[in-house]
């Protein structure tokens, strides 16, 4: 009975293995794809982009103190102790205008001195109407803040590209970084290989009586040392598929299939003075283009604050109801309507030097961004160098490693064959095995280093 639960358990696990290998998403991968992918999905380049929007609603917000503003309102007003008024009236008639002579009202008090005094307003007033603002000047205050968000926009877009120049740069490091680990993981196999080939031939030699117990011992050292490099290059692998994974911002359910191997990719880059990458550099990149954007951020804070100095000009309009009763029994014939426009003036004289200080910040931040701009022209210059020269040196390495990979074989030809003729020492052929492992090694190391350093130079001349 347990035996058969057993059986069930293990039917259950096997289908739902198949079920989740049949869904499996496989995906063939080369860098041009990788590229796209990472585009998409990579959460840094989806935060610039945000960014992007925020700031076109930035110039929306700003744009809307150069219009007018419209607002409706509506208050009700209780006055709990009406506000008192003492007027000059000497003597003692008071006639209201309108009204007969002896008709009944109640007087002003009368105070010493000709004085009179009364109560002013309903104790209950309700008003509602529309208000219409409209700025006519303001020194270009509102108009430089206008134009540095639109500035503002352009920095948000350099940002976006050059988040996406350093993402890129992550996902060539990482791409490249699989495709070695998968090349170290066939090397590291072909060795094993190698040394186990090299066992069976040791050991059929020493059947024959043409080796000794040490040479067979040598060779399985040999073989037994192979295997945990063979177990450490898959673990690389594994490692460097998830970096690849994380920077392209997909999940480890999708299986990947790289369509590209290892190899030497020559550029036209490679044709090019190290002058003229510089110039590229220094024309293209987006780190100058927000240097640029923030200098013309400084001039126009200057221009806002020499605005702080001059008067500004606002035109209103206001339109209204307004009623007043003692009590809350209103009726239409308790409103009235005024109607009125105006024109204020706000003319700053004395705020504590604060107008002057901001100026003078203004200035300087003008002299700062000049100081910014050459150390980072310097910066890029220095980058374009040593990407350049770094290039430079991985080629060569390539080439000089491609003519030791033929070398290394050869040596490890003759000695399999001079030993199997007895005119050389197993020692030799595992020495020339090793050689010929650590050519292939070399090699595909240097081609990692190479397409790596085209890649700095790319993203060093805003081309990647």
């Amino acid at each position: 009975m347990l035996n058969k639960k057993i059986l069930i358990l293990v039917n259950a696990i096997l289908l739902l293995s198949l079920s989740i290998s049949l869904y499996a998403e496989t995906l063939d991968l080369d860098l041009k794809t990788a590229r796209k992918i990472t585009l998409e999905n990579n959460p840094g380049i989806k935060l610039a982009r945000e960014g992007v929007n925020k700031s076109s609603q930035q110039i929306i917000e700003s744009r809307a103190g150069l219009l007018p503003t419209v607002s409706a309102f509506s208050s009700l007003q209780h006055a709990w102790e009406l506000p008192t008024m003492v007027m000059d009236m000497p003597g003692t008639s008071f006639i209201i205008p309108g009204e007969a002579v002896g008709s009944p009202i109640d007087l002003p008090i009368e105070m010493p001195g000709g004085k009179r005094k009364f109560k002013m307003g309903s104790e209950n007033t309700i008003a509602s109407g529309i208000n219409f603002n409209q700025p006519v000047f303001t020194g270009g205050m509102i108009w430089n803040g206008y134009q540095i968000s639109k500035i503002g926009y352009n920095i948000a877009q350099s940002q976006l590209k050059l988040t996406e120049q350093n993402i890129l740069t992550n996902l060539t490091s990482a791409y490249y970084g699989v495709l070695f680990s998968k090349s170290a993981i066939i090397v590291s196999e072909e060795a094993l290989q190698s040394s186990e080939e090299n066992l069976a031939q040791v050991q059929k030699f020493y059947n024959a009586g043409k080796s000794s117990q040490f040479d067979i011992l040598r060779a399985e050292v040999q073989v037994a040392n192979m295997k945990p490099i063979v177990v450490s290059a898959k673990n690389n692998f594994r490692l460097a598929e998830s970096r690849l994974r994380m920077v392209m911002g997909i999940g480890e359910s999708t299986e990947l299939n790289y369509t590209e191997e290892m190899e030497l990719k020559y550029s036209d880059l490679t044709e090019k003075t190290l002058a003229e990458l510089i110039e590229i550099a220094t024309s293209t990149r987006p780190e100058m283009m927000i240097m640029n954007n923030q200098k013309q951020i400084a001039n126009r804070q200057l221009s806002m604050s020499k605005a702080a100095f001059m008067p500004s000009i606002v035109f209103g309009t206001a339109y209204q109801y307004q009623g007043q009763r003692d009590d809350f029994k209103f009726v239409g014939d308790d409103f009235f309507k005024s109607f009125n426009s105006s024109i204020s003036i706000n003319i700053p004289l004395f705020n504590g030097f604060k107008n002057s200080a901001k100026l003078q910040q203004a200035k300087i931040a003008i002299k700062e961004s000049d100081h910014q701009a050459e150390s980072l022209t310097n910066g890029i210059k220095l980058e374009v160098k040593g990407a350049f020269f770094t290039m430079k040196e991985a080629q060569e390495k390539v080439q000089t490693q491609q003519k030791t990979i033929e070398q290394a074989k050869e040596a490890q030809r003759l000695a399999r064959l001079m030993y199997s003729e007895g005119a050389s020492t197993q020692l030799d052929v595992l020495n020339a095995n090793l050689a010929l492992n650590q050519a292939r090694m070399n090699y595909q190391q240097s081609l990692f280093e190479y397409n790596v350093a085209l890649a700095n130079l790319k993203k060093s001349i805003n081309q990647l």
